[in-house]
């Protein structure tokens, strides 16, 4: 009997030191799960962070070169003014000054200044901060941000070929899409302006391939290069000088069409040059 009761308070012990050896074991793992979500959320808010800085950093890039636009735009129009000015100075001296000649050189001075205004007005509604999602067709959206830049083409002799086969209605912050398309843009002018390209084209697709609405936008600067295609679209990297280029457009352009509007943004090279290909889902309904 005693070696019974003996050999049952040994199974006894075995039970309690196994017992604590398990609820030893939860607490741990319940301990390390807490840590290691918390080390989780940690990481993630820290890439939210850096995600937010690169956006708020190229924007600020982006207002740089809105003034350029601006500054370029405003250029022919000025000197168109101080031209109407000398006339008006030269007309008045020569005693022709009268007053149907004058109402002709205030209405065109009055019409390069509505063209001012209208250039200032348009660049204030891109600049407009809005982050509230909306249905909107990729062609206007497309045409808003043509208008900021077309100015600056057409002094670069820059030839534009559009191709609207169907255009498509899509979910997402219209102005930061129309930002992305500017980075588009921009950089397909760049290429072709510092490569020196005779006859520098962009093409413009705006179609729908197997039910996806697509936006491609192409140029014949002779494509990226085979040791820069895997480092486009990273944060940071320019193959300009800091002064020219931030390097971060192109990552920016990713984040708003992937991360913002649950879409596609591919780079390939074609035969005369880059192409960038936007591939978003199409909103049927409003």
């Amino acid at each position: 009997m005693f070696d019974l009761a003996l050999q049952n308070q040994h199974y006894v012990f075995i039970f309690i030191i196994f017992a604590l050896a398990l609820v030893f074991f939860i607490i741990s793992k319940i301990s390390y799960n807490k840590k290691l979500e918390k080390e989780v959320n940690k990481q993630l808010n820290e890439l939210r962070d850096k995600d937010k800085l690169l956006i708020a950093q190229s924007k600020l890039a982006a207002v740089g070169e809105t003034l350029a636009h601006i500054a370029h735009q405003w250029k022919q129009p000025l000197s168109q003014i101080n031209s109407v000015v000398a006339n008006i100075e030269a007309d008045f001296e020569d005693k022709k000054l009268d007053s149907e000649k004058l109402e002709e050189h205030l209405n065109e001075i009055e019409k390069l200044t509505f063209y001012m205004s209208d250039t200032i007005e348009s660049f204030n509604n891109y600049l407009q901060p809005n982050e509230e999602k909306e249905v909107f067709y990729i062609k206007e959206a497309f045409d808003t941000a043509f208008a900021l830049v077309y100015k600056l083409f057409e002094s670069k002799q820059i030839e534009c070929k559009f191709e609207i086969q169907e255009d498509s209605k899509v979910l997402g912050v219209k102005k930061e899409f129309v930002q992305a398309i500017l980075v588009i843009l921009n950089n397909a002018k760049d290429v072709l302006v510092d490569n020196n390209i005779e006859n520098p084209k962009i093409q413009i697709f705006i179609g729908i391939v197997d039910n996806k609405a697509y936006l491609e936008i192409s140029d014949n600067g002779g494509g990226i290069p085979q040791e820069f295609f895997e480092k486009i679209f990273d944060p940071y990297f320019t193959t300009k000088p800091h002064s020219q280029g931030t390097g971060h457009g192109l990552c920016m352009a990713k984040m708003i069409v992937e991360k913002s509007m649950h879409g596609e943004l591919k780079v390939e090279n074609e035969n005369l040059g880059a192409k960038f290909s936007i591939i978003l889902s199409k909103e049927e309904n409003e």
